[in-house]
């Protein structure tokens, strides 16, 4: 994994005015609103012919509380190699590929501005070879706050084994700022921190092209702890089961 792709292509997880409130790297800090449903589809392309992909969903049940499940893979178009790529055995990279059930839930605190608790979970195994089964999980709390005109600012830490995160520490921070500049505009970064695989900056910008899809845009790199220095691109897309400026998450 080495250099990077100058290349538009990827899906999401981002927010804009009026939007649920996402980032490229951390968790979101919007719950998808009770009865509908969150699509996003992530790709991290350190390679021009590889990505990191991430498949996700979520549904919202109510009081603060959604469900869904992510596929996390490693897909390849080199010539002579599997297109779907099974890595059974923990090193420095996580194994893949993993689906993992996920849940989240928000505690509010002040309502104005806009301030939550936010505790989380994904959990799951691997796809196997000739290899293990894998137990992976990783448990997050974070503090989640939007103002000035749907600015967000969030912050956290968590913990996870070396099945979902790769060698390394078990536990990181993570923090994250989105700044919307029009009505369909926002600029977003946010970083992990960790001396793992998954220690990654990010810095880009979303768009909506109607009111119940995101796309965006952004460039990747590795931290100083990371294992891997390496830089790429992130392109995310995501599908809204409501439109933007309905803020009733009950």
């Amino acid at each position: 994994m080495k250099s990077c792709l100058i290349c538009v292509c990827m899906w999401g997880m981002v927010a804009t005015t009026l939007a649920q409130q996402t980032f490229f790297t951390i968790p979101s800090g919007e719950i998808t609103h009770k009865g509908k449903h969150f699509y996003q589809v992530q790709a991290n392309f350190w390679h021009v012919y590889a990505a990191q992909t991430k498949f996700d969903f979520d549904y919202g049940i109510g009081h603060h509380w959604e469900l869904g499940f992510n596929l996390d893979t490693d897909l390849s178009w080199r010539k002579n190699t599997p297109f779907l790529t099974v890595e059974d055995t923990i090193g420095l990279e996580n194994i893949t590929p993993l689906v993992l059930f996920n849940m989240q839930k928000g505690i509010p605190i002040l309502p104005h501005p806009k301030l939550r608790i936010n505790i989380g979970t994904q959990m799951g195994t691997n796809l196997i070879n000739e290899g293990h089964w894998h137990w992976a999980y990783t448990f997050y709390t974070m503090l989640a706050s939007e103002f000035q005109e749907d600015w967000h600012i969030n912050a956290g830490a968590y913990i996870a084994n070396s099945a979902f995160t790769g060698e390394g520490s078990n536990y990181g921070f993570f923090a994250g700022i989105e700044i919307p500049f029009s009505e369909r505009w926002a600029f977003m970064s946010d970083a992990t921190f960790s001396k793992t695989a998954n220690s990654i900056a990010s810095l880009g910008i979303s768009f909506n092209p109607t009111n119940r899809i995101q796309v965006c845009l952004g460039g990747i790199t590795t931290t100083p702890t990371n294992p891997f220095k390496q830089t790429g691109v992130i392109f995310e897309i995501s599908f809204f089961g409501w439109d933007f400026w309905d803020k009733n998450e009950e």
